[in-house]
């Protein structure tokens, strides 16, 4: 037995190792070689792919996705070059706003089809410099101050026009602007406006991204300033900066190692290939690809395996018949444990003493953990013959405690708790890594109280503060062993009362034998009347009322369970017949809406309350703004009857007070204000457009059966008389 030992000290060890050594050192440098040789083949397939490909997206960047809105806004501004045009845009553009409202609502209309139609845009906007006001597909600003994009606007003269450049919008979002000077084609210093319309940036990215092959592939374009405007993936300040470099090194195609984005083929165009002298870059992941010559990569690396495979097994073949009989032996051994000595350093018959010392400890391991099943078994009730039952404490009275750990494990709570000193003697049991069960022995002779129990429990939360959250439930005195089962239930039903008073309470049984099973009277149809209302404060009130009579009466789990059912089917029969299933799914109600403890339950349906009110009060409003916009287009139509409240009321069908207080709440302005508004500005507009109309009969128009009464009125609006009026509009037409 002897030559063992000089057997590890091997020559045949030794040889193994040498011969193992050398070929993976010549098929390292081999490997190697043909390696790296691969590589720079998939760099060059990559290269050449990548030009293609940035190709067809600048093409498909410049001459289809951008130059749609192009052709789309130059086609828009063309009709300002015709003089005899009599388009919206032509028209205002010598014209001021005052006096061309409609026109004005009328471009603005055409402005908003014209975003709709073209996917992308976000905005069409006019700046008219001779009237100084802006008009967009969304709204018509009297002064550009009054725009968001006011600093934009202002700063239009010194851009370049019929050039696309990237901003950010007032919102915040990014975008890419075109502007064309109006009317379109001038060249002069003082155009007569601007018109420019906003492509959403996202938008531009996605359309992009569609181009890209894999979601690994990042495609970049920059200015040429060298600034970045669209990029299709997110990438971090080091990935730019160095495709910066690579791009100012004037190579086409360059091979980056980027410690957070790994090894990537950079690829790009350069400006004089674009028109707008915009770079266009792609970059590639190396493993992202599935190319010949990655197939290539792999046959050599599997050769290399094979060989080293084969060298081995030869090596395996000469010791093996020198070292089988033992190898055997040792074998047998490492199938029943692993040995803790290294066995470089020890022989077989240490391995095998400490195999035999293994083994024993195994046996008490073992032991152990039967002990442990049982008490687990006898406090969940599997089993009452148990062995190790006879080894708990007799002639005493049993209280089981559960324990759900928060934070922590119930080894670590076992492990504190029997350091902790508390005078009454106890059993800790494991059940599961959040769960433990403490049994309690009592002094048959004294009187059972379990409060005792939970002041210890209260000391030890305190003492453990920080390392270990639990919360514990208190289960009834048993005279037996074998009614420990029933004790556990009984202090696992008393932690269901968590839901009422947090998760780390700890309840005793006796507590909670002695609430009320009468579930508290409320007022449900109270409740559901102020829903309906819309009454959100009031809503609140009787939820706050409801909360509190749980909270404060001693009440039966059930019985609070059963009142919030009660609640939720009240709110259940609000939400249907307010015919609100689109705010609510109608499934499972109750078990979306309560939650691990009363406050959250409380709080998840006051939210849904909250929610249905607010949504029943701001119908109400959509429905009172509808009466008053119906008598609003009866009173434009109506201009040159008699108008008055009590008409109004026969219109709507509602009392004359209730609709002037509607009408001051919609409109902003009164009833009479309203209507002398619209019959003067009426008045106005037939002043200068109908000329074959007079004074006296224009007044009848729009409902004036007083000519004196009729020019005071004027006057007092626009400062002049309607003949006055008539005239200075026709002396202004004529100069223009």
């Amino acid at each position: 037995m002897k030559a063992l030992p000089f057997y590890r000290n091997t020559f045949f060890t030794r040889l193994i190792l040498s011969f193992t050594a050398l070929a993976v050192v010549l098929l390292g440098l081999t490997g190697g070689y043909l390696y790296t040789q691969a590589n720079q083949m998939m760099v060059d397939e990559i290269a050449r792919d990548s030009q293609r490909r940035l190709v067809t997206a600048k093409d498909y960047v410049e001459q289809t996705l951008l130059r749609k809105y192009e052709e789309n806004l130059q086609n828009k501004a063309v009709t300002t070059i015709l003089t005899r045009s009599s388009s919206n845009l032509n028209y205002l553009l010598n014209n001021s706003w005052s006096e061309n409202l409609d026109r004005v609502l009328s471009l603005q209309q055409d402005l908003e089809i014209f975003k709709t139609t073209i996917e992308g845009a976000s905005n069409i906007t006019v700046f008219f410099h001779q009237g100084n006001y802006v008009v967009s597909s969304d709204l018509f600003f009297e002064n550009p101050e009054n725009s968001t994009d006011f600093v934009f606007i202002e700063g239009l003269p010194q851009m370049t026009p019929n050039r696309w450049m990237v901003r950010t919008l007032p919102d915040g979002k990014q975008a890419m602007t075109y502007i064309v000077k109006l009317p379109y084609g001038i060249r002069g210093p003082s155009p007569k406006g601007y018109l420019y319309v906003d492509v959403d940036m996202e938008y531009l990215k996605q359309a992009v991204s569609k181009i890209m092959h894999s979601s690994f592939e990042r495609f970049y374009i920059f200015d040429a300033n060298g600034n970045l405007i669209l990029q299709t993936t997110g990438a971090n300040p080091e990935d730019v900066g160095l495709i910066r470099q690579a791009i100012r090194s004037g190579k086409t195609v360059t091979q980056i190692n980027d410690s957070l984005s790994g090894t990537f083929v950079l690829s790009h165009l350069a400006g004089q290939e674009s028109e707008h002298s915009w770079t266009y870059a792609m970059d590639r992941p190396m493993n992202s690809f599935v190319l010949d010559t990655k197939k290539l990569k792999t046959k050599i690396f599997v050769a290399c395996c094979l060989m080293l495979v084969f060298g081995l097994a030869v090596s395996y073949l000469i010791s093996k018949r020198f070292y089988l009989p033992m190898k055997k032996l040792i074998q047998h051994v490492r199938n029943l444990y692993q040995p803790g000595l290294n066995p470089g350093h020890a022989n077989e018959y240490m391995i095998i003493g400490n195999a035999l010392n293994f083994m024993d400890q195994k046996i008490v391991s073992l032991e152990s953990q039967a002990k442990k099943n049982e008490m687990k078994n006898l406090v969940m009730g599997a089993s009452l013959s148990l062995e190790h039952v006879d080894g708990l404490l007799q002639d005493c009275l049993y209280q089981v405690v559960h324990i759900q750990l928060i934070d922590g494990d119930s080894e670590t709570f076992k492990m504190r708790y029997e350091q902790f000193d508390f005078p009454v003697p106890c059993e800790i049991v494991c059940l599961n890594p959040q769960e433990a069960a403490i049994i309690f022995f009592l002094d048959s002779r004294a009187e059972a109280d379990d409060g005792v129990i939970a002041v210890g429990l209260d000391k030890f939360q305190d003492e453990v503060r920080g390392e270990l959250r639990f919360g514990a439930g208190i289960g009834s005195s048993v005279e037996s062993a074998e009614k420990i089962p029933l004790s556990y239930r009984v202090a696992h039903q008393a932690y269901r009362y968590r839901f009422m008073y947090g998760h780390e309470t700890i309840i005793p049984h006796s507590r909670i034998s002695v609430f009320d099973p009468k579930p508290p009277q409320i007022s449900l149809g109270a409740f559901q009347n102020t829903l309906k209302a819309g009454d959100v404060e009031s809503v609140n009130e009787l939820i706050d009322e409801f909360a509190a009579v749980l909270m404060e009466r001693n009440i039966q789990l059930e019985s609070v369970e059963l009142a919030l059912l009660q609640l939720v089917s009240a709110l259940y029969e609000t939400i249907i017949e307010l015919e609100l299933q689109q705010i609510v799914p109608p499934s499972n109600l109750f078990d979306e809406l309560k939650k691990d403890t009363l406050a959250d339950t409380i709080a998840s349906i006051r939210n849904l309350s909250e929610r249905i009110g607010v949504h029943v009060r701001d119908s109400v409003k959509h429905n009172q703004a509808g009466v008053i916009f119906k008598l609003k287009a009866y009173i434009d139509e109506h201009l040159h009857e008699d108008l008055s409240l009590n008409i109004l009321s026969e219109v709507a069908s509602l009392a004359p007070s209730y609709i002037s207080t509607l009408f001051g709440e919609v409109m902003t302005e009164s009833f009479t204000e309203y209507v002398t508004r619209i019959r003067l500005e009426k008045a106005a507009h037939l002043l200068q457009e109908e000329d074959k109309l007079s004074v006296t009969e224009i007044a009848s128009l729009v409902g004036y059966r007083n000519l004196q009464y009729f020019h005071v009125k004027f006057k007092a609006r626009f400062g002049i008389t309607p003949a006055r009026y008539r005239q200075t509009k026709q002396t202004s037409s004529a100069a223009n």
